[in-house]
């Protein structure tokens, strides 16, 4: 590491060690080991159909895990269901636009808050609607009747309103136009700079690692390698062991 790059923050947050995810027979992800730092913005990189969005379902208590260990601020987590994982501070946004189509905007937003308030917190909206001031000019306006890269912003929202410790985003550029992308990962940056740890699955490598702070390589279930976001920017392994050689494919 060269003396002018910063080191990690020292208190883990997340910590996954030697974790095993299956469906059925067919294992998918292979004992991976990783960690997110209090504060810190952590990306998750790799092709499709590599196992990435899985190891996020286990973490989230999606789906079983076959073995190995989560745990969130030194509690294990691994067993538990992801309404307790919510209420222990990890909130994971989808991938795919996952909102509530026949409800409005902000009973989308109050839905966020249920997990500690079962009868919804209005106290919240305001600071979300200064967060994402498009979704506050569409309070009103149902769900249904936003574009896809609005809707996307809304799910963003609504995984915010709860007030995560780690907010984990499952590609929010999926089928997004550029200026929405920008959007999504500016206000991620954004949450981190006031203290909310974030860990980001995403493909457009390039976008990804001008925003984190460390990242990891993902490859057939397993951590590849890891390093500081501008380590991976700078040298050509990322094209090596990912992407083919071919810079287009980290183009942004």
């Amino acid at each position: 590491m060269r003396a002018s790059q910063p080191a990690r923050p020292a208190e883990v947050l997340l910590k996954v060690e030697d974790l095993h995810v299956a469906y059925g027979k067919a294992e998918v992800v292979h004992g991976v080991s990783l960690d997110v730092r209090k504060g810190e913005f952590v990306v998750i990189l790799g092709r499709n159909g590599a196992g990435k969005s899985t190891l996020l379902h286990a973490v989230s208590g999606l789906i079983p895990k076959r073995a190995g260990r989560v745990s969130f601020d030194g509690r294990d987590i691994t067993g538990l269901s992801p309404r307790e994982i919510v209420r222990a501070g990890v909130v994971q946004v989808l991938e795919g636009h996952r909102v509530f189509h026949n409800l409005s905007v902000e009973d989308n937003l109050l839905i966020g808050t249920y997990a500690h308030a079962p009868h919804g917190d209005r106290g919240k909206l305001d600071r979300i609607y200064a967060l994402f001031p498009e979704m506050a000019e569409r309070r009103q306006q149902m769900a249904s009747r936003l574009s896809g890269g609005q809707q996307q912003i809304l799910a963003v929202a609504q995984g915010v309103i709860g007030d995560p410790r780690l907010l984990v985003l499952d590609e929010p550029s999926s089928g997004l136009a550029p200026m929405v992308i920008d959007r999504i990962l500016d206000v991620a940056s954004q949450l981190c700079a006031s203290g909310m740890a974030i860990l980001l699955v995403e493909q457009l490598v390039d976008k990804a690692l001008r925003h984190a702070h460390y990242a990891y390589l993902f490859e057939t279930g397993r951590i590849a390698t890891s390093a500081f976001s501008e380590q991976l920017r700078e040298g050509d392994l990322i094209h090596r062991v990912y992407l083919g050689g071919g810079q287009q494919a980290v183009a942004a």
